[in-house]
C-alpha cells in the first residue's frame, strides 16, 4: 500500500525501493503460507484456518484488491492472496465436518456461517476504508505527498496497517484458541506460522 506516496526531500533515497521490496517479500510470505496451509489441511484432515479469520481475511482481501489498490504490484498481490484463500476456503469446506465433529450444528452449517462472517467482514472493511478516505489527514500525522485515486493526504498504508492489524490479531488468537481447543497441530505447523 502507499506505492504511489511522494516521500519528503528529507527521506532518505533508498526509503520507497525499500518499502516496494517488503511489499513484495511480505505478498510471497503469506502466499508461500497459504500454499503450506492448503497441503497440511488436506494432508491432517483439519480446518487450516479459523472460520473467524478466514472469513475476515477474504473479506479484507475482496475490499483492498478491488476498492483500495492502485499500484500493478499492490492489485497483483492482493488479487494472488485472494486466489490462493480460495483453496484454503475448499480445504476448510472440505475438512470442517471433521473437525467440527464434537459441535454437529456447527459441522452441518459452516457454509452458512463462513458466509455470514464473510458478509459482515465485507461490510465492516468497506465502511472502514469508505470512512478513512472520505477525509483528508485521518490517521498519525499531516499526509501531504499520501494520494489516493488523486485524492491528496489519504493515507492507505495506515488505512491497511489498521485494518490488516484486526485481521491478522483474530487469526492469531483464534489460531492459538484453535490449537489449544483440538490439542493438536492439525492443519497447521511452524513451517506456517
Amino acid at each position: 500500500m502507499g506505492s504511489s506516496d511522494i516521500a519528503p526531500d528529507t527521506a532518505p533515497i533508498w526509503l520507497v525501493p525499500a518499502s516496494t521490496a517488503c511489499l513484495a517479500a511480505g505478498i510471497f510470505f503469506w502466499l508461500a503460507a497459504y500454499v503450506l496451509m492448503i497441503r497440511r489441511s488436506l494432508a491432517t484432515k483439519a480446518t487450516p484456518a479459523p472460520l473467524l479469520a478466514l472469513a475476515l481475511n477474504l473479506s479484507w482481501e475482496v475490499v483492498y484488491a478491488f476498492g483500495v489498490c492502485e499500484a500493478p504490484i499492490e492489485f497483483f498481490g492482493f488479487t494472488l492472496w485472494l486466489l490462493l484463500d480460495i483453496p484454503v476456503l475448499y480445504a476448510t469446506l472440505k475438512t470442517a465436518p471433521r473437525s467440527f465433529a464434537s459441535s454437529p450444528l456447527i459441522a452441518r452449517n459452516i457454509p452458512l456461517l463462513l458466509g455470514i462472517m464473510f458478509l459482515f467482514g465485507l461490510v465492516g472493511n468497506a465502511l472502514f476504508v469508505w470512512w478513512w478516505l472520505k477525509e483528508p489527514h485521518r490517521g498519525y500525522g499531516i499526509k501531504w505527498g499520501k494520494t489516493w485515486k488523486g485524492l491528496e493526504a489519504r493515507d492507505t498504508t495506515e488505512l491497511a496497517f489498521w485494518s490488516a492489524g484486526v485481521a491478522q490479531m483474530a487469526f492469531s488468537v483464534s489460531a492459538l484458541a484453535m490449537l489449544l481447543q483440538r490439542g493438536h497441530s492439525g492443519g497447521q505447523s511452524y513451517a506456517i506460522w
